[in-house]
């Protein structure tokens, strides 16, 4: 090699070397701002102890449940003449409709299910019925798939997400008449699919985005909302209803819809509610079509014929949201990034919504508008009144037999007088009265005594439930719903009662309780309504269970937070919908912009003076030394505080995991230094960090509501049927049993603790993460997050329940003003979470959104006097994803009650107003000591929250264990997680050293050999 050669030859190994090294550089930054989230994300230092053989076990087990949720979760909303089942010689069916061929396993987010799921069209082939193919290749070259479906809601538009596309049946270029004749020759059984899906992030527009030619530009119809059928598909329906003998549509949406078509439309014979079925649930769909499976679901939203009938629709999704007007410069309106659209947009205003409706959601609306006589004079093409505004109640659902109800036994007699302790309960006989075997649904439900005037009541609410086992012809069950006079107390919270009491009230007066086939149907049986009474007015002072104080926390003087949460206080003079004049308060038109005021203004972010005002409290304990700021400046090794053992829980770790209040957690806390501890709560994204000294290892937190390990995760569980279609199931046993799998699935791939399941309401239809959220009513959202939480928590796996809270719409959450009454904050949105605190669950994420004018997980009345003051929650708080950290503030959400900080991927979360050991070892005696007590304070509680929710679930699942040995029951047996070679750091280390190694030769080499001729 030339003198010229060699040059080149060295240039180019030199900048090969930077290359690797600056590689290697970055290699380490990485390792060092992510550590345990990429250790978690790729698994790295653990190993689960388990054989490939059990872990297909547990799989295959939970596609099976996967498919039984499925089945008991379809709704069968028409069947015209017996239409369905489908007769046994019918073997071939055509399936029109473009979502035909995108078949919807999930909603987009984090909640959504990863990997390949099976659409309709495969699971009509495996079961042996034969799909019209040449149609379907029609659909698949109109349209390959949907746009935007790879970036998700989180990296798109509403108007790009949520797109339509369907051809028009008169479009030749796509029907063709040889295609439509060879369609009606193939088979006389149509099927048509109508799918719908929406995401975090996101609301669904109130107007379609929709493509309707191959290849075609994009067109928009205001006149239609998202969740309304297009023309294009009502005219398929129009065609297929007249062209086939035997026609059934299934509704394959995350969000309940306009579905009046259904009815309108000539020669539609029956109808399915499927959902999003998730990885295998488009089984259970043929199961259901062929009759292999009775289906049994029952709606968990009202469907009305149009959304503009509910009292929140004004006030729902983007459109429904109002601007502050001046508020420039304010969260998030100031430069801050909107990183939920897949560009880089700018929050361009400061949002609010406001909660109008009051108490009046969903069936409460409409029931008592019903009462009210507010439909009396609807008449059009559906019916007169009640029947011409809603199609299907909730809590409605057909079956294929039929049952019969006998009330054979309850608790006290109509007319008995009764109190807030008084537990009321009805025994009921179910009969198949039918010729094939199903399952039915018991409904109970309340209509508390109204005055005009006075505090806002729903004219019925759902009290209890309970669903049969599967019920063969002529078989009988007697079935137990109960429920508590307590529950249905009333918020006062603006003292429309006059007796100078803000808080709950079971007024005196008659109380009806009544069996009912859903909402609105009252059971056809003898007994089926008993009047209770309550003979003097009865203020709920405090809490039954806990015995702690309940009263106004959020409303005028009493708003812990500072300004109330109805506003007002905030000059937004807000009228709400009051019973005693719907007419004159109904919300026709969204609450236009408005002014911030000044006390709304300066809660807009948190700082120094918040931070100041929390330290106040402490001033006291300082001064009669209650406080201590004696933490060591590093953390101290004790054999007696050593909480794992080979991967197992020692004894005192079980003692702590079952004693919340256990003497030993001061101790434990003592050993700690405050470096340790707010590393550990700083840093909850996927992975909650290990202290050494406690042999407390590392462990993993993962999405989500229907699948473990969904979101941003290399290896998942079983992708389960959305959360809606399971609690559509009306079988609390069912979503206990779904927990514990839940539970196992997270054992087996080495998962600790889910972000899941999810409490918030279905608000309005639109919402874009309702495919994550359960129903419309809070007792059916509770109940049936109690049993997955508390199935899981058998299972060993804790869980975070979300979104806390007023978490209803996802429309620039980021920073969303949420205003309503305390009394459906109350009654609605906070009851779920309550119902499944009281069941034990020990986790809860907190929201993007605003309780009022304060950051849900900054808000102290919620997650201080609430959560843990009245309802005795013990347990961990974690924020939802901090990607503005400026707004979702970690001193703030500390102070507040929160446990857990989710800083996300880089791990960067900071305590601004925190103390490190040094600082703390000199604040003593200074100005500074009561900003000390409070933070350290509720470090040691965090800390202690932290590691209780882990213990917790390892020693329910320890005790579940040992009952079900002596019983002889299965028992629920976790995989060994235990430290593995960290091959990660390990490689790093070894890269490092060979770059110090060969740096350290080139740079010490003699001079006279580095350019010697001949050396490279």
């Amino acid at each position: 090699m030339d003198g010229k050669g060699r040059r080149i030859a060295r240039v180019v190994a030199g900048a090969g070397a930077v290359v690797a090294l600056g590689a290697l550089v970055a290699a380490n930054v990485a390792v060092v701002l992510l550590g345990d989230t990429v250790n978690s994300y790729l698994g790295i230092g653990e190993q689960v102890v388990i054989s490939e053989e059990r872990r297909d076990a547990t799989m295959a087990a939970g596609r099976a449940l996967a498919e039984r949720v499925e089945g008991e979760g379809i709704v069968l909303l028409r069947n015209e003449d017996a239409a369905l089942p489908l007769p046994a010689d019918v073997r071939r069916v055509n399936v029109f409709g473009w979502a035909s061929t995108q078949w919807a396993a999930s909603g987009s987010g984090s909640g959504q299910v990863a990997g390949s799921t099976m659409g309709l069209l495969d699971a009509l082939s495996e079961a042996g019925l034969s799909y019209n193919e040449r149609l379907a290749d029609m659909y698949r070259d109109f349209c390959g798939e949907r746009t935007f479906a790879s970036a998700g809601a989180l990296n798109s538009h509403a108007s790009e997400f949520c797109r339509l596309f369907e051809p028009s049946v008169r479009d030749e270029s796509c029907y063709t008449p040889e295609l439509l004749e060879d369609a009606r020759a193939f088979s006389d059984t149509a099927l048509v699919v109508i799918g719908r899906v929406s995401g975090e992030s996101i609301d669904c527009p109130q107007a379609q985005h929709k493509v309707v030619e191959r290849g075609g530009e994009l067109e928009i119809d205001a006149s239609r909302g998202y969740l309304e059928l297009s023309r294009e598909e009502e005219d398929l329906l129009r065609y297929v209803g007249a062209t086939y003998e035997r026609v059934v549509v299934l509704v394959n949406s995350t969000n309940a819809m306009e579905l009046g078509e259904l009815e309108t439309v000539p020669g539609i014979d029956a109808a399915l509610l499927v959902g999003a079925t998730g990885e295998v649930g488009a089984r259970a769909v043929v199961d259901v079509l062929t009759g292999a499976t009775n289906p049994s679901g029952r709606t968990t939203d009202t469907y009305a014929y149009d959304f503009a009938t509910a009292a929140s629709w004004a006030n729902a999704g983007e459109l429904g949201e109002g601007r502050y007007l001046g508020a420039e410069g304010l969260y998030p309106a100031d430069g801050t990034l909107n990183v939920n659209v897949g560009v880089t947009e700018p929050y361009d205003a400061v949002r609010f919504v406001d909660y109008a409706e009051g108490i009046y959601v969903g069936y409460r609306w409409y029931e008592t508008a019903d009462a009210e006589g507010f439909w009396d004079g609807v008449e059009n093409e559906h019916g007169t009144g009640y029947d011409g505004v809603v199609q299907y109640p909730f809590g409605f659902g057909l079956s294929y037999t039929d049952f019969s109800w006998e009330v054979v036994e309850r608790s006290h007699a109509s007319g008995a007088s009764v109190g807030r302790d008084t537990s009321f309960s009805v025994v009921v006989r179910v009969t198949n009265t039918g010729s094939v075997a199903g399952r039915d649904v018991v409904q109970l439900y309340c209509s508390a005594p109204y005055r005009a005037g006075g505090i806002e009541k729903a004219a019925w609410v759902l009290v209890g439930y309970q669903k049969t086992g599967l019920l063969e012809p002529g078989e009988s069950q007697d079935v137990t719903v109960s429920f508590l006079l307590d529950d249905v107390a009333s918020f006062d919270h603006d003292d429309a009662s006059a007796n100078g009491f803000a808080g709950y009230e079971l007024e005196a007066g008659d109380y009806a309780v009544e069996l009912r086939r859903n909402a609105h149907e009252p059971a056809a049986c003898t007994r089926a309504r008993t009047t209770l009474r309550v003979p003097a007015t009865i203020l709920c002072r405090d809490d039954l269970a806990t015995g702690a104080e309940v009263t106004s926390r959020f409303t005028g003087d009493s708003a812990v937070d500072g300004v109330s949460v109805d506003g007002s206080d905030s000059g937004a003079g807000l009228t709400y919908l009051s019973r005693a004049d719907f007419a004159g308060t109904f919300p026709s038109e969204p609450s236009p912009d408005r002014e911030m005021t000044d006390n709304v203004r300066a809660l807009n972010l948190y700082g120094e003076d918040q931070v100041k005002e929390d330290a106040q409290a402490y001033e006291e304990l300082v001064a009669r030394g209650e406080v201590s700021l004696g933490q060591p400046l590093a953390s101290t090794t004790s054999a007696v505080l050593t909480l794992t053992e080979n991967g197992q829980l020692t004894a005192i770790a079980r003692h702590l995991g079952e004693k919340y209040e256990s003497a030993v957690w001061d101790t434990l806390l003592d050993s700690l230094s405050v470096d340790d501890m707010s590393s550990l709560v700083l840093h909850g994204y996927l992975a909650t960090g290990r202290i050494k000294t406690l042999s407390k290892p590392l462990t993993k937190e993962v999405d989500g509501p229907a699948q473990v390990g969904s979101f941003n995760q290399l290896a998942s569980g079983v992708g389960y049927p959305g959360p809606t279609v399971l609690a559509q199931t009306w079988n609390p046993g069912l979503a206990r049993e779904y927990g514990r799998q839940l539970g196992l699935e997270a054992a087996v791939l080495g998962v600790d603790g889910l972000y899941a399941p999810c409490a918030d309401l279905h608000r309005t239809p639109i919402g874009g993460r309702n495919y994550e959220y359960y129903a419309e009513d809070p007792l059916v959202c509770g109940v049936t997050a109690r049993e997955v939480t508390a199935g899981a928590r058998e299972a060993g796996t804790y869980c975070f329940l979300k979104h806390f809270a007023v978490n209803n719409q996802d429309s620039y959450r980021d920073g969303l003003y949420t205003w309503l009454t305390e009394q459906a904050l109350r009654e609605l949105y906070l009851r779920p979470f309550q119902i499944a605190v009281r069941g034990g669950t020990t986790g809860v994420m907190t929201s993007y959104n605003r309780v009022g004018a304060v950051w849900a997980g900054g808000s102290t009345a919620l997650l201080t006097e609430v959560l843990r003051g009245e309802w005795g929650f013990a347990g961990a708080v974690i924020t939802d994803y901090a990607d503005h950290q400026q707004y979702m503030n970690a001193d703030q959400a500390l102070r507040a009650g929160s446990d857990l900080y989710m800083d996300g991927v880089f791990r960067n979360g900071s305590f601004a107003f925190g103390f490190d050991s040094t600082a703390l070892a000199r604040v003593r005696g200074t100005g500074d000591e009561a900003l000390a007590a409070s933070y350290v304070t509720n470090l040691r509680r965090a800390t202690k929250d932290v590691l209780y929710v882990w213990l917790n679930a390892r020693a329910a699942n320890l005790a579940y264990n040992e009952q079900a040995r002596a019983t002889g029951a299965p028992t629920l047996d976790r995989p060994l997680k235990t430290e593995s070679f960290n091959w990660l750091g390990t490689g790093l280390a070894l890269l490092d050293a060979a770059a110090a190694t060969f740096l350290i030769t080139r740079l010490f080499r003699p001079a006279g050999t580095r350019d010697k001729p001949g050396m490279v």
